[in-house]
C-alpha cells in the first residue's frame, strides 16, 4: 500500500509517465600499446598521465590490444602470444599460442571472446580467463578475408571465395550455428569488414562491391575498382563506414546510401592508415606524415589536421567515449575529446615502474573487519549452533585476531643476507647473471619465497622474478653501454602471507665480451748442441675437500598459475562455492594444498586436483587463493587470487527487514497507515486537478 500510495502521489503530482534514464559505467581508464618496449601502458585522460606499465613481449614487439572495462587481450603478431591480463590483481591469467603475422585476431563480444585463424578458416570461442577452447570451433573449409563481431553478438565472416556468413555461437549446443550463406559477386581475399551496433558492410573494393547486411538498410552497391591492401574501420555506425587503400592513396566512404571516394595524397596523406569514425567525422592517420587528417560525411575537411609525434604510423584507440592517437616511438600521444577539441597525454614515461604480469602475487596483510555490536547468531564458518547450507556441519578455524603494525612488523620476513651477484655470460645482446643469497629463518612463519628484482640500463630498466630457492638466474637484454660497463643492481626480499621483508642488495658491473685470444707460433730454434734440462717433479696433487651441493629447493608447482575459475555466489551467507581448474603441475604435486581465504585467514585443506570446494567468507571483499606447500614442508606458493564480496545487511528471506527497535506489528502498522495517507493525498490532487480542468472548461466552452 505504501509503495502504490508514493507511485500515485508521483504520478498525480508530477505527470502522466515515469522516464527511465540508462547510465553507461566505464573504468575511465584506456590501455595502449608500446611496441618498442613491448609493453601496455594504462592512461587516464582525466590526468592526461600513465598510471601502469605491464611487461607483456619483448622489445620490437607488433602488440594489438583488445579491450573491455573488465578484460584485457593483448595479441604480438611478432610471436603469435596472446595474452589475457586479470584487470583485478594486473597477472596474466591466461595465454595462448597463435600463428605469427597477420592471420590471427582476437574479438571481444560482451563476455564472450573469439580467437580467429584466418589462414586455417576457424572461429574459436575461448575461455575470457584461461583462453582455453569451449565447444566446437566453426570451420571455414577455406580461408577467411576477414572476421569481425556486431555489438549484437553475431560473428560475421567472409571467406576467400566471396562467402559472407552470419555465425551465432549456441550455448545448449556449445557450438556456432550458421544464420545465413550469402555468395557476394566481386568479394575476394582483400575483402574487408565493418561491424556496426547490428550488421556489418562488406568492403569488396577490389571487385568494386559495396554490401550492407543484417541492420534493417540492407544495401547492394558497386564502385570503382581498387588495388592493394583495404583497412578498415574497426567499428562504425551504420550510415558512415569508412577505409582506406594505401596503395591508392585513397579513402572510400559509405555515407548514407553513396559511396565517396576521397584523393588522400591531395590533402598531404599519401598513405591513408586505418580510419575511425568519431562524433560523425572521419579521422585518417597518415603514414610517414606525422598528422591525422579529418573528413566529414561528404569527404570534404572537416577540422584543421591533427599533428602527431614521431615518425611511425598513428594507430587510432577508441574508448569510453574519448578518441586517442597513439604513435610508436613517441612519448606523447593524443586525446580528441567529444568536442573535437585535442590534448597532449603522456604514454611514456621511464620513471614509472615496469610491471612483470607473470610474477607471483605478494599477499598483502588483510585489515580486520570493523567491530559489530551485539552480532545476531548466524550460520557461519566461526562456529555457531546452526549448520551451514549444504547440509553436513563443519567446523572453521576462527580468523586471526586483529593485527596492529607492531604484531606485522614481527611476522614479516627478515633482510637476506650474502646477496651475490656473479657474470654467467655476455654475448653482446645478452647478459646472464646469477644471483645468490642465504637462505631467512621463518621465525614461525614459512618463508613463501624470494622476490628478486634487477635494475639497470638493460631493456626493459627492470626485471623481477619470484623463486622458492636462494638462487637464481637472470637473463638481461642488451641496450645502450650496459653490455660493455653498464651497472646492475639487485635487490632480494623474502616473503611470507603477511608480506614482504626488508631487501638485501647486492650491485655489479659487466665485463664486455672478451675478445678471441691470439696465437702466435714460437719461432723455431735454429741449432741446439745441449739437451734440454729434464722436467721438474710433478708438484703432489693438492689435498681438498669437497663441499656437497646444496639440497635442491622443494618441488612446487607454478606460482601464480589460474587454479580458481569462479567463485559462486550461492553458499551460506558466510561461504561461498569455489569452482577449480588446476593445471597439470598443480593437478600432479605431490604435497598439500589448502584453499584460503587471505582477507579473514580462513583455509580448507583440499586435494591438489580437486574440482570444487566451499571457503568461508566474512563481511567485505575477501581475497581467494589456492596455496600449495612443498612436501618437505620448507616452502609453499599461491594461485593467482580471485576476489569475491559479501554485503554487510542483516538476513530476511529477501524482504526488507523490519529495525530492531521497532516490533514487526508496529512497523506494519506504520506502513499501512502511511501507504492509506499516501493514497488519501494522491486522491485529494487527482480532484483538484479534475476541479481546475471542469473550471477551465466552463470559462472557456470552445
Amino acid at each position: 500500500m505504501a509503495a502504490l500510495g508514493l507511485l500515485l502521489l508521483a504520478g498525480a503530482a508530477l505527470g502522466d509517465g515515469i522516464a527511465r534514464t540508462a547510465v553507461d559505467v566505464s573504468d575511465g581508464l584506456t590501455w595502449l600499446d608500446d611496441d618498442q618496449r613491448g609493453e601496455v601502458v594504462q592512461v587516464n585522460p582525466s590526468s592526461a598521465k600513465p598510471q601502469m606499465r605491464l611487461q607483456v613481449s619483448g622489445a620490437d614487439a607488433q602488440l594489438e590490444i583488445a579491450q573491455s572495462d573488465d578484460t584485457l587481450l593483448v595479441l604480438d603478431r611478432r610471436t603469435g602470444q596472446i595474452t589475457v591480463i586479470d584487470l583485478a590483481t594486473l597477472l596474466s591469467s591466461g595465454r595462448r599460442q597463435a600463428p605469427p603475422g597477420p592471420s590471427a585476431k582476437v574479438l571481444i563480444v560482451g563476455d564472450r571472446v573469439f580467437v580467429v585463424d584466418r589462414t586455417a578458416g576457424s572461429v574459436h570461442h575461448a575461455d575470457p580467463i584461461t583462453l582455453a577452447d569451449i565447444g566446437a570451433p566453426w570451420l571455414a573449409g577455406q580461408p577467411l578475408a576477414d572476421v569481425v563481431a556486431d555489438d549484437d553478438g553475431v560473428v560475421w565472416a567472409v571467406d576467400h571465395g566471396g562467402n559472407l556468413h552470419a555465425l551465432r555461437w549456441s550455448e545448449e549446443e556449445q557450438n556456432f550455428s550458421e544464420r545465413s550463406n550469402k555468395p557476394v559477386a566481386g568479394a575476394g581475399p582483400r575483402t574487408a569488414l565493418v561491424p556496426h551496433e547490428r550488421g556489418v558492410t562488406l568492403l569488396g573494393l577490389e571487385g568494386g562491391v559495396v554490401v550492407r547486411d543484417g541492420t534493417g538498410r540492407d544495401l547492394t552497391a558497386s564502385t570503382a575498382s581498387l588495388v592493394g591492401e583495404v583497412l578498415a574501420a574497426q567499428t562504425s555506425p551504420t550510415g558512415l563506414v569508412p577505409a582506406s587503400v594505401p596503395d591508392a592513396s585513397a579513402v572510400v566512404l559509405l555515407s548514407g546510401d553513396e559511396v565517396v571516394r576521397v584523393d588522400t595524397g591531395q590533402l598531404g596523406c599519401p598513405r591513408p592508415g586505418r580510419p575511425a569514425v568519431f562524433r560523425d567525422r572521419v579521422y585518417v592517420p597518415c603514414r610517414g606524415s606525422g598528422k591525422v587528417v579529418v573528413l566529414d560525411r561528404s569527404g570534404r575537411r572537416g577540422a584543421d589536421d591533427v599533428r602527431t609525434g614521431g615518425s611511425g604510423e598513428p594507430a587510432l584507440v577508441f574508448d569510453d567515449g574519448k578518441l586517442f592517437i597513439n604513435t610508436p616511438g613517441a612519448n606523447e600521444g593524443v586525446i580528441v575529446d567529444a568536442d573535437g577539441r585535442t590534448r597532449g597525454v603522456v604514454i611514456r614515461d621511464p620513471e614509472l615502474p615496469v610491471m612483470d604480469p607473470e610474477r607471483s602475487p605478494i599477499p598483502s596483510v588483510p585489515s580486520p573487519p570493523p567491530p559489530r555490536p551485539d552480532p545476531p547468531t548466524r550460520n557461519n564458518p566461526r562456529g555457531g549452533p546452526n549448520p551451514p547450507a549444504g547440509g553436513t556441519e563443519t567446523t572453521t578455524p576462527a580468523p586471526p585476531p586483529t593485527t596492529t603494525s607492531a604484531a606485522v612488523a614481527g611476522v614479516v620476513p627478515g633482510r637476506p643476507s650474502g646477496v651475490t651477484v656473479s657474470q654467467r655470460s655476455n654475448n653482446g645482446t645478452s647478459v646472464v647473471v646469477a644471483v645468490s643469497w642465504s637462505a631467512v629463518p621463518g621465525g614461525g612463519e614459512p618463508i613463501s619465497g624470494y622476490s628478486v628484482t634487477a635494475t639497470g640500463g638493460f631493456a626493459g630498466g627492470s626485471k623481477e622474478v619470484q623463486v622458492s630457492g636462494t638462487s637464481t638466474e637472470l637473463t638481461l637484454a642488451c641496450t645502450g653501454t650496459f653490455c660493455t660497463s653498464g651497472r646492475l643492481d639487485v635487490a632480494v626480499a623474502a616473503y611470507n602471507r603477511f608480506g614482504a621483508g626488508e631487501a638485501g642488495a647486492a650491485s655489479w658491473t659487466v665485463r664486455p665480451v672478451a675478445p678471441p685470444p691470439t696465437t702466435t707460433q714460437a719461432p723455431v730454434p735454429t741449432t741446439t748442441t745441449t739437451p734440454p734440462p729434464p722436467p721438474p717433479p710433478p708438484p703432489p696433487p693438492p689435498t681438498t675437500t669437497t663441499t656437497p651441493p646444496p639440497p635442491p629447493p622443494p618441488s612446487l608447482p607454478t606460482a601464480g598459475a589460474a587454479v580458481i575459475v569462479s567463485i559462486v555466489n550461492n553458499g551460506g551467507m558466510f561461504e561461498r562455492p569455489v569452482n577449480l581448474a588446476p593445471p597439470a603441475d598443480w593437478a600432479s604435486h605431490n604435497g598439500p594444498c589448502e584453499v584460503v581465504n587471505l582477507t579473514h585467514g580462513f583455509a580448507q585443506p583440499i586435494a591438489c586436483s580437486a574440482t570444487s570446494t566451499t571457503i568461508g567468507v566474512d563481511y567485505g571483499q575477501n581475497v581467494i587463493v589456492v596455496r600449495a606447500h612443498a612436501a618437505t614442508g620448507t616452502g609453499s606458493v599461491d594461485s593467482a587470487a580471485r576476489s569475491t564480496t559479501v554485503r554487510d545487511i542483516d538476513e530476511c528471506g529477501g524482504r526488507i527487514c523490519y529495525p530492531k527497535s521497532v516490533p514487526a506489528s508496529a512497523e506494519g502498522n506504520q506502513l499501512v497507515g502511511g501507504g492509506i495517507g499516501l493514497l488519501a493525498t494522491a486522491w485529494l490532487l487527482t480532484y483538484r486537478n479534475r476541479r481546475e480542468r471542469r473550471g477551465e472548461s466552463e470559462r472557456d466552452p470552445e
